[in-house]
């Protein structure tokens, strides 16, 4: 199974480069629990999201801000909505280990974040660059 969809690129290849690696690892972590296996890759998914929402968020602010992006701020708050998130679920897996309550919201989290902000916010920033 995979999340991917064309629907998703917003026509910015080092953005639709990172989007779909987020999406390999939500179907990396999908296909494992499907398998009863989730558990047993919460940790590297986990220690992925930290690492991609860094670089990920960086880059794609700064080309906002090159691009004078009109929705930049706005964008930014939600980036650091779902960093607070991030960090909610790594203090969480530090406090009770990988539990099948932990797997359950890490997915839920990228998967609703995944169909709301790059369906929708990303794929503004990916017109507004396009253009500009």
């Amino acid at each position: 199974m995979t999340y991917w969809k064309d629907s998703f690129l917003v026509g910015v290849p080092k953005i639709d480069d990172q989007h779909k690696k987020l999406i390999a690892a939500i179907d990396e972590l999908m296909a494992a629990c499907t398998k009863g296996q989730g558990r047993d890759k919460i940790d590297k998914t986990l220690n992925f999201v930290i690492a991609y929402t860094k670089e990920h968020f960086a880059d794609e602010e700064r080309l906002q801000a090159e691009r004078n992006y009109p929705g930049m701020i706005a964008h930014k708050r939600l980036h650091t909505q779902f960093l607070s998130t991030v960090k909610a679920l790594e203090a969480e897996y530090e406090q009770t280990g990988p539990t099948v309550t932990l797997v359950g919201k890490l997915n839920k989290s990228l998967i609703d974040w995944l169909i709301h902000h790059i369906a929708n916010e990303d794929s503004k920033v990916g017109e507004h660059i396009k253009n500009h």
